[in-house]
């Protein structure tokens, strides 16, 4: 499998449709068994959508990402972890270990912003949380 985590300063990066740099993980058997990055800076959406495509990405572990852009990426086939948060080695280390990503490494305000504009609610968001590494796996 491989997973993509954009970064900025060792941390997931806030925002993925403005990231710079894109961190590729491939994992077999639970472990981490390569890592390259990747630079996707000035790429519109539709870019991004198609170099991560090009790349095999299967997961995006991502801050903030605009409803467009991940509904580009699903229909790509890409799976979207959306409100990560937190330094990267720590988040993927909890990620390959197959321990849910807690509160700890979501974003402050996770699910309430898109519930005011008609997006999940925050149950909805937890169930997404909980449900990420059946659906990965």
């Amino acid at each position: 499998m491989r997973v993509a985590v954009p970064i900025w300063q060792q941390r997931v990066s806030p925002v993925f449709d403005t990231a710079a740099r894109l961190l590729l993980l491939d994992v077999e058997g639970g472990l981490e068994v390569s890592r390259t990055e990747q630079f996707i800076g000035g790429l519109s959406l539709p870019a991004r959508t198609h170099r991560l495509a090009e790349l095999g990405v299967d997961v995006l572990l991502c801050g903030a990402i605009s409803r467009e852009l991940e509904s580009m990426l699903a229909a790509s086939g890409t799976k979207v972890v959306p409100w990560v948060s937190g330094n990267v080695d720590d988040v993927m280390s909890c990620y390959i270990s197959g321990k849910p990503l807690d509160g700890r490494f979501q974003m402050p305000g996770c699910g309430r912003c898109r519930r005011r504009y008609g997006g999940p609610r925050r149950q909805d968001t937890a169930r997404y949380w909980a449900g990420r590494m059946e659906e990965t796996e």
